[in-house]
């Protein structure tokens, strides 16, 4: 696949911040913004267009029956209908596109933007193809304190470390080994900025970390949450 084309970049990058990119293909281009530049520009392109466009939306409260119409149906017993008509393709693409693209706009009217955020909480969470949590990232103004799951089965022989990706920047920046087991704390670099950050990323390395200060080979790739 020929990542140059800006057009093919645009599409993926659209995909990815709408939610309609899944699974492996997610996964890639989210390997592909730790090196390449256009891939990330394209992203935040998105990013910025959607913003705007639900700036301009009134944040409208849902009735309170329509909340309970919803826990109705969800918790009801109705039998499965056994007839399913299935609308071609095209048609489920284009509701889905639509979906996605309203929930993520909702989102962003009723999420205060970052810079308004006083008490705000970053986290983030590492997780494989599997959808296991492996690390729990907490950040709070002086460190990052990083939780190993149970579910991390770690190689004796490696070790794994955490970098960041700012965005308008090519070159990952370390910030510390992650623990194989247990709870450490991780002195926050002075250029961690939750609003600069374009992706996080683990890589596995030899012990004792990366031999030449870049990425050995890139294990997960998650971003930073902002609540």
């Amino acid at each position: 696949m020929n990542y140059n084309k800006p057009e093919l970049l645009d599409a993926l990058a659209g995909q990815y911040v709408l939610g309609t990119l899944n699974g492996l293909a997610r996964k890639r281009f989210q390997r592909l913004m730790l090196s390449l530049p256009q891939a990330r520009e394209a992203t935040m392109m998105w990013e910025q267009n959607l913003n705007g466009l639900a700036s301009a939306i009134t944040p409208q409260a849902p009735d309170e029956h329509v909340w309970q119409h919803i826990l109705d149906k969800i918790e009801s017993n109705a039998q499965p209908i056994k007839t399913v008509i299935k609308p071609a393709p095209s048609v489920w693409r284009t509701w889905s596109f639509i979906a996605t693209a309203a929930c993520i706009i909702l989102a962003f009217v009723v999420i205060k933007p970052v810079t308004q955020l006083q008490d705000s909480q970053q986290i983030a969470l590492v997780q494989n193809q599997d959808k296991q949590s492996l690390w729990i990232i907490n950040v709070d103004e002086q460190a990052l304190s990083v939780k190993a799951s149970t579910k991390l089965v770690a190689q004796t022989d490696k070790d794994y470390e955490l970098w960041m990706i700012l965005q308008g920047q090519d070159t990952p920046i370390s910030l510390g080994l992650l623990p194989k087991q247990g709870e450490k704390l991780l002195i926050k670099d002075a250029r961690f900025n939750a609003q600069n950050i374009a992706l996080l990323a683990v890589s596995l390395e030899p012990l004792g970390g990366s031999p030449n200060g870049l990425p050995t080979q890139v294990l997960y790739t998650t971003d930073l949450v902002v609540l």
